[in-house]
């Protein structure tokens, strides 16, 4: 299929759809608060984080599968118009996601606001600079891939749904893909991308710090996992024992029942069954 260039779209439109696009998720963010007090602000933040994550992981996708150069071969090139859609959109959200991090200070940790700081800057030089919208495009999905399980887990704890099955599921496939989607093709991108002669030295440093973030959130989850999976481990080895300990006992009071009821059928002559 014939790629469509980003040829026609000048600084000044692109500035209107990134406001535009801000003002979406800051409109769509009131109105989840107006419909829905009894909720908290970081509830319905997460909630507009969510729609984000499945929206441009769709978009991403799609683009990226179908109508976009194949990151892995071809980075660096003009922005195509489906390039430049998604980096819009993702900008836009990540713009206020930023500026709520700043309002509610303390909610978000340091990494996570340099992570937003790295989005933006590089969503930023992509369109000003109308190239390297395929591998931009990559990354978003690499990173938002995993983020509506991130989201679906903080709501089922906040609704009393630790421990669950299905929280558990969520949990280890959170892990799975984030482990996948950022540090194993995460590593095999960036060493085509760093290697690669059309792509910019802006890019290529800023995929490398992007990737040490990840990593970063990537130790995190390590950590977590560890001390997680230990535990259940240690829990079930407990059980496991007690169950074994009943088990024991039971046959031991059987034992001594059977033993009892022997003593007294040979009292009381009746001694020919045991035989």
């Amino acid at each position: 299929m014939e790629l469509l260039v980003d040829t026609t779209l000048g600084h000044r439109h692109i500035l209107l759809a990134v406001v535009s696009s801000c003002l979406f998720w800051f409109s769509y963010y009131n109105i989840l608060c107006l419909r829905s007090p009894s909720h908290s602000y970081e509830w319905h933040c997460r909630v507009v984080t969510l729609t984000h994550a499945v929206v441009v992981t769709l978009m991403s996708f799609v683009f990226g599968m179908y109508f976009n150069p194949w990151l892995f071969t071809d980075p660096g090139g003009p922005n195509t118009v489906y390039e430049v859609l998604t980096l819009v959109l993702c900008l836009g959200y990540f713009l206020f996601d930023f500026m709520w991090c700043l309002w509610f200070w303390g909610q978000e940790s340091s990494l996570m606001l340099l992570h937003h700081v790295l989005s933006i800057t590089a969503l930023v030089v992509s369109l000003s600079y109308g190239i390297s919208g395929t591998e931009v495009n990559g990354v978003i999905f690499g990173s938002e891939v995993s983020n509506p399980l991130l989201q679906f887990r903080w709501f089922m704890r906040e609704t009393g749904h630790t421990g669950t099955w299905y929280y558990e599921v969520n949990d280890f496939l959170f892990m799975l893909t984030f482990f996948v989607c950022r540090t194993c093709i995460g590593t095999y991108f960036l060493y085509t991308h760093f290697f690669h002669p059309r792509p910019s030295k802006f890019f290529k440093i800023g995929g490398i710090a992007m990737y040490l973030v990840s990593w970063c959130f990537m130790v995190g989850i390590l950590n977590f996992a560890f001390y997680k999976y230990s535990k259940l481990y240690r829990e079930w080895k407990e059980k496991r024992r007690a169950l074994n300990s009943d088990i024991k006992k039971t046959n031991g009071s059987t034992k001594l029942l059977d033993s009892a009821i022997e003593k007294h059928d040979v009292a009381n002559g009746n001694v020919e069954k045991y035989d």
